[in-house]
């Protein structure tokens, strides 16, 4: 008889974990009892239940209500026209008093006070760690932003969801390079995608999520290595950098933080997200090519 390797084992567990991870993130505003969130994984709730905390370090229920309470929170400091209430029920809460609640329980201060408070404050609610979230530097320059609609993106992908430090994040590119070169998907013309999930204002870093992708075709069969996503077609904020990953992370912080509140647009649920063009001379001078995105919808 043969015996599994260990190997095929764990990337069996991850691409299940991630999957699930995946449901749960484009499902917060609807009901994820345990026996429905179990079923995506593949696994009994009996066993689910200990595999993800296992993996995770979370229990399910722990988790969905900590991704809820980011993404309000992310409301609260991004979407100034939304009420309170609207907010509530936008991120899966059966009311407004029960979102109150758990607001206050989890970061210490009310959700009017915590939209009223600056990033230093809300940083200070639950620290993260190394990433550099200071002031935007006196030098820093937006760059010009454009406003345009772009297709839908059906995507392979290799997950960290330990922060957004070049150790994590390098670690998934890698799988993603290694995988799509033996499925023939690599070349100079290949634009890759990486998606950023979390805000690291307002998630703690060791808990952010980022996604390593590159377009892959809907006919691609599906293995245990990597997962599939769809990015919807719709509105972006798009601006070009070309910088090192401190550049890109200014970018992002200056768009949601001083572009956004001004622009008469609301962010839409879809992360943002960054798409990677190729570039030698730029590549040799240790820099990056890419196109900030932020989904974006009318207010």
């Amino acid at each position: 008889m043969q015996k599994p390797t260990p190997h095929a084992s764990t990337d069996l567990y991850t691409q299940r974990m991630d999957q699930t991870i995946a449901y749960i993130s484009q499902h917060l505003s609807q009901e994820l009892d345990l026996s429905k969130v179990a079923a995506v994984s593949g696994f009994s709730p009996f066993h689910f239940h200990r595999i993800f905390k296992a993996m995770t370090g979370e229990t399910p229920q722990a988790y969905i209500n900590r991704l809820r309470l980011e993404k309000a929170a992310n409301f609260l400091v991004k979407s100034a026209s939304l009420s309170i209430t609207e907010i509530a029920f936008q991120c899966g809460f059966s009311s407004s008093a029960v979102f109150a609640r758990s607001f206050k329980k989890y970061y210490g201060i009310s959700a009017s006070d915590y939209a009223r408070s600056d990033d230093l404050m809300r940083l200070s609610l639950h620290p993260a760690s190394g990433i550099s979230t200071e002031a935007l530097p006196e030098s820093f320059a937006l760059p010009e932003i454009i406003i345009q609609s772009m297709p839908a993106y059906h995507l392979a992908y290799f997950a960290t969801h330990h922060g957004y430090g070049a150790e994590s994040v390098g670690k998934a590119w890698t799988q993603l390079f290694e995988w799509a070169q033996a499925q023939g998907l690599l070349s100079p013309q290949t634009n890759l995608v990486g998606i950023c999930y979390d805000d690291p204002d307002i998630t703690p870093l060791d808990k952010c999520r980022y996604y390593a992708c590159i377009p892959a075709p809907e006919s691609m069969q599906r293995d245990r290595r990597a997962g599939f996503i769809d990015l919807p077609a719709g509105l972006r904020a798009m601006c070009r950098v070309v910088g090192d990953q401190a550049l890109i992370q200014s970018t992002f912080r200056a768009l949601y933080r001083l572009w956004l509140p001004q622009s008469g647009f609301l962010p839409d649920e879809i992360p943002p997200y960054e798409v990677y063009y190729y570039s030698l001379e730029s590549y040799q001078a240790g820099k990056y090519v890419l196109d900030v995105c932020i989904p974006i919808k009318q207010a």
